[in-house]
């Protein structure tokens, strides 16, 4: 568990519309594609780490950040820990001390996840932010869309 000194997770100001988008509850229904930003880090943080997109953030850009009480709830902590062991393969990593360098890896991995995202949204069409997402899973073979539902028209988005 990080102690009290861990930093806040932060992400680049380059992404905040699309963030805000994605957290945004959806014209006509009572949901967002991701219920909190943490989430979509997390989400954004795993895609990054799975592609080898690990993109460090452009300070110059700005920064916004999340408290790291927000992370310390749930498994988002673990997830942190989790990345950073896996990218230092090194269990030195885990010491004290290091809080610093591993919430870097996740933000970073987070950044080029979130690059990924904006792409699949510019390449397929941000109309429908959700559906874009689920069919470029598919595509990258992270996603059976036919074990979810025999027709995409069944999903309920």
């Amino acid at each position: 568990m990080m102690s009290p000194r861990a930093p806040n997770i932060n992400r680049s100001r380059v992404h905040e519309e699309m963030v805000q988008r994605l957290v945004t509850k959806l014209p006509g229904l009572s949901r967002s594609i991701f219920p909190t930003i943490r989430e979509l880090l997390c989400f954004a943080a795993l895609l990054g780490y799975s592609e080898k997109r690990r993109t460090p953030l452009d300070r110059g850009e700005g920064v916004e950040d999340v408290s790291y009480q927000q992370f310390e709830r749930g498994e988002a902590e673990d997830l942190i820990w989790l990345i950073a062991l896996a990218e230092a393969r090194n269990t030195d990593i885990l010491k004290d001390g290091e809080e610093p360098r591993c919430a870097e890896i996740f933000e970073e991995y987070a950044n080029g996840g979130l690059f990924i995202i904006r792409d699949v949204l510019q390449r397929l069409g941000a109309e429908y932010p959700d559906r874009a997402i689920v069919e470029a899973l598919s595509d990258m073979g992270y996603l059976d869309v036919d074990d979810l539902a025999p027709d995409l028209s069944n999903l309920k988005f």
